[in-house]
């Protein structure tokens, strides 16, 4: 197998989030699923998990025809959520992430609008202030801030080699493993290189040791 390096057609294609996988693994058989897709995008790439849904949650159409046939679009059987107090303020960090990603469809194939022929509003606020119109203006919003990915990926990073969640009392360290891999231009022997040097990786390493018969 070789592996060619090759220019894309436009700039929605390409990266983790927008592969066909990401897209399928978040999305319905029938129709795509905003907030699922949000709350990932918060999750794995800003390791910002939202808080856990309320134990009663409406339910909501399972497929697209099902919502257009009322008039409406996803996003706007969704704004109902946002309604809620208890619902709003997690709905408010997530759901633009989620419809960023809403002109792919369940299986990741490009669209310009639903079925039904309704437009589709991929525009948003990332982070509730940095405005973006599609995908593509998305995607310079994240480049514009990538202490954020890089930090969160350092955090994932440290907590798998440590086997547990990160703490408070991990935040230090984080921070300056953090500052050394912006310097580094963010590459990703520098993270690993942090982790393996970084204080609690070394203490747990050392208790392995001291534990062996």
């Amino acid at each position: 197998m070789e592996f060619v390096r090759r220019k894309l057609a436009t700039r929605r294609e390409g990266g983790v989030i927008t592969t066909a996988a990401t897209m399928t693994m978040t999305s319905s058989p029938l129709r795509t699923r905003p907030i699922t897709r949000g709350a990932w995008v918060a999750t794995v790439i800003f390791n910002r998990p939202p808080a856990p849904p309320p134990d009663v949650v409406p339910e909501i159409e399972a497929d697209d025809n099902a919502i257009e046939a009322t008039g409406i679009t996803l996003r706007e059987r969704l704004k109902q959520h946002q309604a809620e107090a208890t619902c709003a303020a997690c709905h408010a960090k997530i759901d633009p992430l989620g419809f960023a990603l809403e002109q792919y469809d369940a299986v990741g194939r490009w669209r310009d609008t639903y079925r039904s022929g309704l437009a589709i509003d991929a525009s948003g606020k990332l982070f509730g202030e940095a405005e973006f119109e599609d995908i593509e203006s998305f995607k310079d919003r994240l480049l514009e801030r990538p202490r954020i990915f890089m930090r969160a990926f350092t955090e994932h990073l440290l907590s798998y080699a440590l086997g547990r969640p990160l703490q408070s009392s991990d935040r230090a360290t984080v921070d300056g493993m953090v500052r050394r891999v912006a310097a580094d231009h963010g590459r990703f022997s520098t993270v690993v290189q942090e982790v393996v040097k970084s204080r609690p990786f070394r203490h747990k390493m050392a208790q392995a040791a001291r534990s062996k018969p």
